[in-house]
């Protein structure tokens, strides 16, 4: 009985220590492409008119 307790305890840190580290590695996600979509605005707004009606990509 004591070797399922013991069992249980490692169990269920190592889940709760697998939590947390998902937990932070999909916030750092979200945060990241929350960054990202805002860069990626910022830097579609800084075009200027004559470059988009050029239609140049460069």
């Amino acid at each position: 009985m004591d070797n399922l307790i013991v069992f249980s305890n490692s169990f269920l840190s190592y889940l709760l220590l697998m939590i947390i580290i998902v937990a932070v590695a999909a916030l750092g996600f979200t945060v990241g492409r929350i960054l990202r979509n805002r860069k990626d605005s910022k830097s579609v707004q800084e075009v200027s008119p004559a470059e988009a009606a050029s239609g140049s990509d460069n």
